[in-house]
């Protein structure tokens, strides 16, 4: 394609609008405008302004245009996967138990801590590349697979590496997702190392790389005043804090995510009334991660429709992990926005594209607006709505960029 093209032939487009909280436009017999890698006129196909008439124009096949996905949290690089524990479960041993054995998280650290640099970033680019061809064009992704300073240090070259490969990516430093077995029975003094050595040194040797960092409150992990230790430093180290949030059990998360002015608050199961509320004032993005809640076969789902009505701005992400969630399908994650969260097509669908974008600071992506970056989804639909109607049906989007 040139640098500048107009997609013709659209059934319609439908595209969340970053001015109108929670709205979305839907434009029948549309055509989009294209120049320089960005959206630069929406609208019916008989309004489209004579500049553009004679630009070389794709065809839409008479499908449904939308912005792509944004995945505002993932874990993308590991080593190894834990399907033998995932069956193991399905036999009836609990998460704590395998964890209590040696397995679980630590099983994933043995793995990641053992993979090379370029064993990394092959199975990131193999990730990347599922996600993109199913409508995925930008991600967040976290380290806290190592839980050593090497292991971080070689996850995070790893993630500058896909960087310059052009993956559209954000990362996230969470050397806290969990306390390793060199700290067992220590989890104040592990937060410590990692706000006073870690994270610093992290920052100091691949600068730039990561503009986020995070930490897991919850507990048996880290208390609400180890994760501010964490998310403190951070924030000195010109970092955005991120936060795994009451997902257990109250533990104050949402409340210290408010508190620190995160970018996000996430899982979120069990966030207090108070908390939902903090969240909305200090303008916290909610990010809800159901097939979390599905693979791990829990009943108590994040309660969404509460925090849209308390003015929380809400997103679903996949939390693509090898221990609770291994999906790779941005559908399935908007299908249970609806069926399970209660959420509205069209909440859902903001939730997936501009929420997530505007969590990780990019106005330029998740939406179609004038301004937008312009990776385009074609769905082969005869509405928008059978993305989520047709529940079993694996429909693949053409990417126009």
């Amino acid at each position: 394609m040139t640098t500048s093209a107009v997609i013709v032939n659209l059934a319609g487009v439908v595209t969340p609008d970053p001015a109108r909280p929670w709205v979305v436009d839907c434009f029948e017999n549309a055509a989009i405008a294209l120049d320089g890698g960005r959206v630069a006129w929406l609208g019916r196909a008989v309004d489209l302004p004579a500049r553009w008439r004679d630009r070389e124009r794709v065809d839409g096949k008479g499908g449904w245009a939308s912005p792509g996905f944004v995945d505002g949290h993932t874990h993308l690089l590991f080593g190894g996967d834990r399907s033998q524990e995932f069956n193991r479960r399905l036999h009836g041993a609990s998460y704590a138990q395998i964890a209590a054995e040696g397995g679980g998280i630590r099983e994933t650290v043995r793995a990641t801590r053992q993979a090379s640099l370029e064993e990394l970033v092959a199975l990131g680019e193999e990730r990347l590349d599922k996600l993109r061809r199913k409508g995925v064009v930008h991600l967040e992704a976290k380290t806290g697979y190592g839980l050593s300073l090497e292991a971080e240090l070689r996850l995070l070259e790893a993630y500058g590496e896909l960087k310059r490969r052009g993956w559209s990516l954000d990362v996230t430093l969470m050397p806290a997702h969990d306390v390793p077995e060199e700290f067992q029975g220590d989890p104040a003094g592990y937060a410590r190392v990692v706000a006073e050595a870690w994270q610093p040194e992290l920052v100091r040797r691949h600068p730039g790389v990561a503009g986020f960092c995070d930490v897991f409150v919850e507990k048996g992990v880290f208390t609400a005043e180890q994760g501010r230790m964490v998310l403190q430093s951070g924030k000195a180290l010109g970092l955005v804090p991120r936060i795994h949030a009451d997902e257990f059990g109250s533990t104050g998360g949402a409340e210290l995510a408010a508190e620190l002015g995160a970018a996000s608050a996430d899982h979120l199961m069990f966030a207090s009334d108070r908390g939902i509320r903090a969240m909305a004032q200090a303008g916290v993005t909610a990010t809800l991660l159901p097939a979390t809640t599905l693979f791990l076969g829990m009943r108590d789902w994040a309660p969404a429709r509460k925090m849209i009505e308390a003015g929380c701005r809400v997103a679903l992400a996949s939390d693509f992990n090898p221990g609770s969630c291994a999906c790779l399908d941005p559908l399935l994650i908007l299908r249970l926005g609806c069926l399970q969260l209660g959420m509205t097509f069209e909440e859902a669908l903001t939730a997936m594209t501009l929420h997530p974008a505007r969590s990780l600071g990019r106005a330029d992506l998740g939406h179609l607006h004038p301004g937008a970056l312009g990776p385009v989804l074609i769905w082969q639909v005869k509405h928008p709505l059978d993305l989520v109607y047709w529940m079993g049906e694996a429909f693949v989007p053409e990417i126009v960029v």
